[in-house]
């Protein structure tokens, strides 16, 4: 189970800055992994244990955000295509090699 995490954050204000930071931040400790700007994924070894992380992560929406988590299989997310252009750019995560613990 892959969650997809994208979102848009108003940061016209100090505060609101202050709040989309520690939104992002929530995401990376949650080991999210940054595909594009907003835009973060993360497998999962089981849907339940997605759903626990996304309602972790749900206090934390900044107010005035929105934020959208896609929950897709592993046979899903294996079907998106990626196009580049001549720049260098990160590639989207594989399967994780070892075994998730929790």
């Amino acid at each position: 189970m892959w969650v997809i995490a994208v979102y848009d954050c108003p940061m016209t204000e100090r505060e609101e800055r202050r709040d989309y930071a520690l939104f992002r931040k929530s995401l990376l400790q949650e080991n999210f992994f940054q595909l594009q700007n907003s835009l973060y994924v993360r497998h999962f070894p089981t849907m339940a244990v997605a759903e626990a992380t996304v309602q972790r992560l749900r206090p934390g929406i900044p107010a005035g955000a929105q934020v959208a988590f896609f929950l897709v299989t592993d046979k899903q997310y294996g079907m998106t295509r990626e196009f580049f252009g001549p720049r260098p750019t990160r590639k989207k995560p594989d399967l994780p090699e070892q075994i998730e613990l929790f």
